[in-house]
C-alpha cells in the first residue's frame, strides 16, 4: 500500500503558546489557561498541515509506493482492451506529498527478494523550484524492473520552509493563530475534533494561496 511516514518531526512550534495569548488579549504571565492553550496551539498546526497539503517547519519524510506509477493517458484502449508494454511507460516523475520540497535523502528500489537498491543521485533530478518537489529520471535512465509488489520504492526526503517558524509565509502563521484563538473560544471543536470543514473563513482566507488540492500519493 502506498504512503507516506514521517521519520522525523518538526523540531519547532509553528505558532507559540505566547503568540495565541496576544491573539486572545491574555497577558503572557497568565498561566491559567496554559494547558488548554497548547492543545488549541497543537490542533491549530495539524489543521494547518492538513487543509495546505503541505510541510511548514521542516520535517523528515518517507514515499512509499507499490510500484512507480504508469503513464495512463497514453494507454490507447480499444474494446475495453489495454495496448502496449506496460513497462515501457512508466512516469519519469514521481512527485512528492507535503512539499515545499528540500532535499531527497536517498531513492531505494527492493526486489522480490526484498532486497534494497539504493539509486545513484546521478540517475535522477531532484526539482524543488516548483508547487510541488519531484524526482525526475535523468535522460536515458529507466525504473528498475522486477520489483516486489508491496512498498517497491522508497523515497526519503526533508519538506518544509525551514528549521523555524520564521521560515512560513507570514499569512500561514496569521492563520493559525486565528485558528487557535478559535479554537480556545470554541472548545467543543477540539473536543470533537472538528476538521478541515470547520475552519473559519478568515482562516481559509489566509490560508486559500497556499493550499495544494489533494492527489494520488506519488502521481502527477
Amino acid at each position: 500500500m502506498s504512503g507516506v511516514t514521517v521519520n522525523t518531526a518538526e523540531a519547532a512550534d509553528l505558532i507559540s503558546i505566547n503568540e495565541i495569548k496576544n491573539q486572545l488579549r491574555i497577558a503572557n504571565t497568565d498561566s491559567t489557561h496554559d494547558t488548554m492553550l497548547a492543545v488549541c496551539q497543537s490542533a491549530a498546526t495539524e489543521m494547518a498541515k492538513n487543509y495546505l497539503q503541505r510541510s511548514l517547519i521542516n520535517r523528515t519524510l518517507t514515499l512509499f509506493l507499490d510500484n512507480v506509477p504508469y503513464a495512463d493517458d497514453i494507454f490507447p484502449d480499444v474494446e475495453g482492451i489495454t495496448t502496449g508494454p506496460y513497462l515501457t511507460y512508466r512516469k519519469r516523475e514521481i512527485k512528492l506529498p507535503f512539499s515545499p520540497l528540500g532535499s531527497v535523502t536517498h531513492v531505494k528500489t527492493y526486489d522480490d527478494d526484498d532486497t534494497a537498491t539504493t539509486l545513484a543521485t546521478s540517475k535522477y533530478y531532484v526539482d524543488t523550484a516548483g508547487d510541488m518537489g519531484r524526482v525526475v529520471l535523468r535522460t536515458g535512465e529507466t525504473w528498475p524492473d522486477m520489483l516486489r509488489v508491496a512498498n517497491a520504492l522508497e523515497i526519503k526526503y526533508v519538506a518544509g520552509y525551514g528549521a523555524n517558524s520564521g521560515t512560513v509565509p507570514d499569512p500561514i502563521r496569521q492563520g493559525a493563530l486565528i485558528m487557535a484563538a478559535h479554537l480556545f473560544e470554541n472548545p467543543d471543536m477540539v473536543v470533537k475534533g472538528e476538521g478541515v470543514a470547520m475552519v473559519p473563513s478568515l482562516v481559509s482566507a489566509c490560508w486559500n494561496p497556499y493550499r495544494i488540492a489533494r492527489f494520488g500519493v506519488g502521481y502527477g
